[in-house]
């Protein structure tokens, strides 16, 4: 079993360090859902899979279930 069974992200994404564009509110709701979640549901947020695929950081206000595609995320990423 895995020491951990949080996102191996959190220490550089805006969502979980609660710097999310809409409010504070968000932020959390968002962390519990998606950072902290012991199923691994990070594994389906757009901002780990864009992460893992390029290896760039997404803008911070794209969100866990953010309508975009990941593929169109490769535009807009940074390169970390």
């Amino acid at each position: 079993m895995e020491a951990s069974l949080h996102c191996p992200n959190i220490d550089d994404c805006p969502v979980y360090q609660n710097n999310v564009i809409h409010s504070e509110m968000v932020g959390l709701t968002y962390r519990s859902l998606y950072c902290l979640q012991g199923n691994k549901k990070y594994k389906v947020c757009k901002r780990y899979l864009a992460i893992n695929r390029f290896g760039k950081k997404v803008p911070r206000n794209i969100l866990p279930n953010s309508v975009i595609r990941v593929e169109e995320l490769a535009g807009v990423a940074e390169v970390i």
